[in-house]
C-alpha cells in the first residue's frame, strides 16, 4: 500500500491509465479522502510535476455544489496527489452499464452542465467529460471531478509529441479527436454522449480501436435516440453537433433546454419518457363496442324522442278500434239509413252558413261601423288619424295622435282601429328618435323613445333604439376625450407614440372618418414633423429624417411637404454616402501600411469605428473591422512567437473587443496561458549546475551533428529531435535547443530536395513523412508529395523502357501512394501491360521455334 504523510490509507477504489485512487483519512483533520496519486509513467516529462500542481491548485479554487471539492495537493517523493471530497455514493453508470430512467439522466446533465459553465467562466476545459468522473452524492446530486488534471497532461503531452489527443476517446468531441484547441463547448459534446449512454445504455461509437473510434466522432452522423426518446432528439442533435458554433454556447443554455423538457414531463405532457423501462408503451385500451357500454355504463341523460312514424300510428289507431268494437248497434241507423243521411246533411249545411257569416262580419267590422251614425268614438278616432298623419304624435292640449286615440280606448277599450292608431304613433316615435340620433341631438332621441315606450308598453324596438342611443352617447363622449388628448400632446410635442397626438387622431377617424377636427389635427400634427425632419436632415441624422418623413406620408398620404423631403433625403445620402466612402478609403489605405491601431485617430481601426458610428450598417467597415482583428492576431502571434505576454495579451483583447467570434483567439488564448506558465516555471528553475551546463552542451553538440548528417527525427534516442528536447529538458529556455528544433521542418525541406535530385525517393519520402510530424499543418507538404509522385512516374517510365517490370511496378505503386489522381498512372499502367503482354508473346514464339 502506497505511503503518503498525513494520510492514512484504507484500500484502494479504483484504477485508470493515469491515477490510482484510494480511501484514506486525511489525519489532520480526520476525515476521509479519495486520495488520487498520479502513475509515475506520467514523469516521463520533466514538466509535468509542475504543471500537474499547477493545474490541481488552480481547480482547488473551483467551489461549486457540483464540483468535487478538492481539501489538498502535493507531491510526495516521486508521488504527485490530490486529495478530494469523498463520494461514496458511485458513478452515474449502473453497475451492470444499464440505462438510467429519464428523470435521472436528466437531472444529471443539468447540473454537470452548470457545473461546467460555472468552470469554463472560470476558464478552465475539463476534457474528459464521462460517467467515470460523475459521482453520485448522498443527498442525490451529482458532482464532477478530475478538473485540471486532463490539462495538466494535455499541456505535458503535447509538449513531447505534435497533434497528441487527451481524453478519453469514446467522450472526446471531433475537434479533440482532431488535436485542435479546445473550449467549453467540447465539455458539452462529452455531455451529450453521457446522455446518450444513460438513456441507452451504451454509447454511441464503439470500434475496435480508439483511432477508429476518434474517426467516427469526426465522421458519422449524430446518433438518433429510440422513437420512445424523440422528444430529448432535439437536445442531443445540438449537444453532439460535429462543429462548435452549432451546439449549445454554453452549460447554461443546456440547463435551460432540459428544465423545459422536465416541466413538460411536470404537466404531463411527454409520458412516453417517464414510462417505467419495464412496461412496454401501450397505444391504449380496446374499445368496447356501442352495446357494451351501454349495459356497463347507465345512460345520465337522454333527449326526448317521438319513435318510429308506424308505431305512433299503430297507438292512435288501437284505442278507437277498441271503442268501436264496444258500442253498440245503432238501430235506428239500421233500420232507417237514408232518413238519418239528409237530416245530417241538412244540419251541416246550416251550420256552416252561421259560422262563415259570422266571421265575415268581423273581418269587416271597422267598415260597417263607419257605415253606423258618426258618434263620439269615431270623432275621436277620425282626429286620431288626421293628427297622426300631421305629425303630431304626442302632446298635451288635447288634439295629439296619441291623446285622441287613448281617449278612443277610453270608451271602447277592444276598438282595434285606436289600438292601431296607437301602434302607428310609437313605431313613428321611434322613427323619429333614430333621426334625431343621426343628427346627434340625443336629448330629443331620449325624449322620443320615453313617449314610445309609454304608448307600446315598451318591446324589441324600443330597446334596440335605445341600445344605440347609447352606443352613440358611448362614442362621441369617447371622440371628444380623444380630440382633447391629442390637442395637448400635441401642444406638448408628443407627436408619434401610442399617445401621441397622430395615434389618437387616428382613433378619432376610426369612429368617423369625415372627423373635420381630427383631420386639422392631422394636418397640424403632419406640419410638426415635416419641421423635425427639416432639422434632423441638417444635423446628418439621416436614419431617423426618413423615419419622420415617412411617419408624415402614413399620416398624411397627400402631404405636398413629402416629395420635397424625400428629394432632400436623398441629396443628403448621397453626400453622406461619398464622404464615408472616402474615410473608408482612408483607414484601408492606413491598415495597408500597417498603422492598424494607436492612439487618435491616425490608424485604421479608429477610422472605421468612426465611419460605424455614422453608419452602423457599412458593409466595408464591418469588413475593414474584421481585417483589422486579423492584423492584430497576427501581431499577438508575433509577440507570442517572441515570447513577449504583456504585449500578447493586450492584443489578444483588443482583437477579441472588435471581434468576439474570431476562430483565432481561442488558440491565442491557450498559447498565451502556456507561454505564462513557461515563463513561470522557468523562473522558478533552478540555476543550472556546471554539470548540466556540460550536459547541454554535449547534447546540442550531438543534435547538430544528426542534423547535418539528415538523422533529423531518426534512429529514436540519437536524432537532432530527441537531443534538442533532451537540453530543454535539463535548461527549458536554451535559446540554441529552441532554435535547433524550429530549424528541423526546413532542413526536412533542404533534405528532400537534395534526396530528388539525387534521385534517391525513398529518402525523399522519409523527409515527407519527418516534415509531416514535425509541422503536420505546413502548407508545402501537399506540393512536396506532388514532386514526389511525378519522380517516381519518371523513374517507373524508365524502368519500362528497360524492361524492368517489376521496379516499373513498384514505382507506379509509390506514385499512386502519393499522388492517387494522377493523370499519369493510367498511362502508365497501359504501358506496363503492353510490356507484360509483349514479353509472354516473345516467349511464346521461342518456345514454339
Amino acid at each position: 500500500m502506497i505511503d503518503i504523510p498525513g494520510y492514512r490509507v484504507l484500500r484502494p477504489l479504483g484504477r485508470g491509465g493515469m491515477a490510482t485512487v484510494y480511501l484514506a483519512v486525511q489525519e489532520s483533520v480526520d476525515r476521509e479522502v479519495a486520495l488520487k496519486v498520479m502513475s509515475p509513467t506520467l514523469m516521463a516529462d520533466p514538466t509535468f510535476g509542475e504543471r500537474f500542481l499547477r493545474e490541481a491548485r488552480i481547480a482547488a479554487k473551483l467551489h461549486h455544489p457540483n464540483v468535487v471539492g478538492i481539501h489538498d495537493v502535493g507531491r510526495s517523493g516521486d508521488c504527485f496527489y490530490i486529495a478530494m471530497e469523498y463520494i461514496p455514493g458511485g458513478t452515474i453508470l449502473d453497475d451492470e452499464g444499464r440505462a438510467r430512467e429519464v428523470p435521472f439522466a436528466l437531472r444529471a446533465v443539468r447540473e454537470i452542465a452548470r457545473a461546467l459553465h460555472y468552470a469554463n467562466s472560470k476558464g478552465f476545459v475539463h476534457r474528459d467529460v464521462k460517467p467515470d468522473n460523475i459521482l453520485i452524492r448522498e443527498d442525490g446530486s451529482f458532482a464532477l471531478t478530475d478538473f485540471g488534471i486532463a490539462r495538466a497532461n494535455d499541456s505535458a503531452t503535447r509538449m513531447t509529441r505534435t497533434g497528441a489527443v487527451v481524453g478519453t476517446p469514446h467522450y472526446m468531441s471531433p475537434e479533440q479527436a482532431r488535436g485542435r484547441s479546445l473550449d467549453g463547448r467540447s465539455d458539452l459534446y462529452s455531455l451529450g454522449i453521457v446522455l446518450y449512454e444513460l438513456l441507452v445504455g451504451r454509447v454511441p461509437f464503439h470500434a475496435e480501436d480508439s483511432l477508429a473510434v476518434g474517426i467516427m466522432h469526426i465522421t458519422e452522423p449524430v446518433p438518433q435516440l429510440p422513437s420512445e426518446f424523440k422528444a430529448l432528439q432535439p437536445v442531443l442533435d445540438r449537444l453532439l453537433a460535429k462543429e462548435p458554433d452549432d451546439r449549445y454556447q454554453d452549460g447554461v443554455a443546456v440547463a435551460t433546454a432540459i428544465e423545459g423538457i422536465e416541466r413538460q414531463i411536470a404537466r404531463g405532457e411527454l409520458r412516453d419518457l417517464v414510462r417505467p423501462r419495464s412496461a412496454s408503451p401501450r397505444g391504449g385500451t380496446e374499445r368496447a363496442s356501442p352495446s357494451a357500454r351501454m349495459g356497463a355504463e347507465p345512460r345520465r341523460r337522454a333527449e326526448p324522442s317521438l319513435g318510429r312514424m308506424d308505431d305512433i300510428v299503430a297507438a292512435a289507431e288501437r284505442p278507437l278500434r277498441a271503442t268501436d268494437a264496444r258500442r253498440p248497434p245503432d238501430r235506428d241507423r239500421v233500420r232507417r239509413p237514408g232518413g238519418s243521411r239528409a237530416a245530417w246533411i241538412f244540419t251541416g249545411a246550416f251550420a256552416f252558413l252561421v259560422v262563415m257569416g259570422g266571421f265575415v262580419l268581423w273581418r269587416n267590422q271597422d267598415k260597417l261601423r263607419a257605415l253606423l251614425p258618426r258618434t263620439e268614438l269615431n270623432d275621436l278616432l277620425a282626429r286620431g288619424d288626421a293628427a297622426s298623419k300631421a305629425g303630431r304624435l304626442v302632446g298635451t292640449a288635447g288634439d295629439s295622435a296619441r291623446e285622441l286615440f287613448e281617449a278612443a280606448r277610453a270608451i271602447d277599450p277592444d276598438n282595434e282601429i285606436a289600438r292601431s292608431g296607437l301602434r302607428r304613433v310609437g313605431e313613428a316615435l321611434i322613427v323619429q328618435a333614430e333621426q334625431a340620433r343621426e343628427k346627434n341631438d340625443y336629448a330629443t332621441a331620449h325624449s322620443r323613445l320615453a313617449d314610445a315606450r309609454a304608448v307600446l308598453g315598451g318591446g324589441p324596438a324600443v330597446d334596440q333604439a335605445e341600445q344605440a342611443l347609447k352606443k352613440a352617447e358611448s362614442e362621441e363622449t369617447q371622440v371628444i376625450e380623444l380630440f382633447d388628448r391629442a390637442e395637448k400632446a400635441l401642444a406638448a410635442g408628443l407627436i408619434l407614440g401610442t399617445d401621441g397626438a397622430v395615434m389618437l387622431y387616428e382613433r378619432m377617424l376610426q369612429a368617423d372618418a369625415q372627423n373635420a377636427p381630427a383631420l386639422a389635427g392631422l394636418r397640424k400634427a403632419g406640419a410638426a414633423l415635416a419641421a423635425q425632419a427639416r432639422e434632423l436632415l441638417s444635423q446628418g441624422r439621416l436614419d431617423e429624417a426618413a423615419t419622420r418623413i415617412d411617419d408624415i406620408a402614413r399620416a398624411l398620404p397627400n402631404d405636398p411637404s413629402v416629395p420635397n423631403l424625400r428629394a432632400d433625403l436623398q441629396n443628403a445620402r448621397a453626400a453622406a454616402g461619398a464622404a464615408l466612402d472616402a474615410q473608408v478609403k482612408r483607414a484601408q489605405d492606413l491598415l495597408r501600411a500597417g498603422k492598424v491601431s494607436g492612439s487618435g485617430d491616425d490608424n485604421a481601426l479608429a477610422q472605421f469605428q468612426a465611419v460605424l458610428a455614422r453608419d452602423p450598417n457599412n458593409s466595408k467597415a464591418r469588413t475593414g473591422l474584421g481585417q483589422v482583428a486579423q492584423a492584430l492576431m497576427v501581431q499577438a502571434n508575433a509577440a507570442l512567437e517572441s515570447s513577449n505576454a504583456n504585449l500578447a495579451e493586450r492584443l489578444i483583447r483588443q482583437a477579441e473587443g472588435i471581434a468576439p467570434n474570431l476562430a483565432e483567439l481561442s488558440a491565442a488564448r491557450s498559447r498565451l496561458r502556456d507561454l505564462r506558465e513557461e515563463v513561470e516555471i522557468a523562473a522558478s528553475r533552478p540555476v543550472l549546475t556546471p554539470d548540466q551546463v556540460q550536459k547541454v552542451a554535449t547534447l546540442l553538440a550531438s543534435a547538430e551533428k544528426a542534423a547535418a548528417a539528415g538523422n533529423l527525427m531518426v534512429p529514436p534516442g540519437t536524432s537532432a529531435y530527441d537531443k534538442y528536447r533532451a537540453a530543454l529538458a535539463i535548461d527549458g529556455n536554451n535559446a540554441q535547443a529552441m532554435t535547433g528544433l524550429q530549424s528541423l521542418p526546413q532542413r526536412a525541406r533542404d533534405e528532400f530536395n537534395v534526396a530528388v535530385g539525387e534521385q534517391k525517393l525513398d529518402r525523399a519520402k522519409d523527409m515527407i513523412e519527418t516534415l509531416a510530424q514535425l509541422s503536420p499543418g505546413d502548407a508545402g507538404l501537399p506540393f512536396l508529395r506532388s514532386r514526389l509522385a511525378e519522380a517516381w512516374l519518371d523513374e517507373a517510365d524508365r524502368r519500362v523502357g528497360e524492361n524492368r517490370a517489376q521496379d516499373a511496378r513498384r514505382a507506379i505503386d509509390a506514385a499512386r501512394g502519393l499522388s492517387p489522381s494522377n493523370p499519369r498512372l493510367t498511362v502508365l499502367e497501359q504501358k506496363l501491360r503492353a510490356l507484360g503482354s509483349s514479353t509472354t508473346t516473345a516467349a511464346g514464339d521461342g518456345s514454339g521455334s
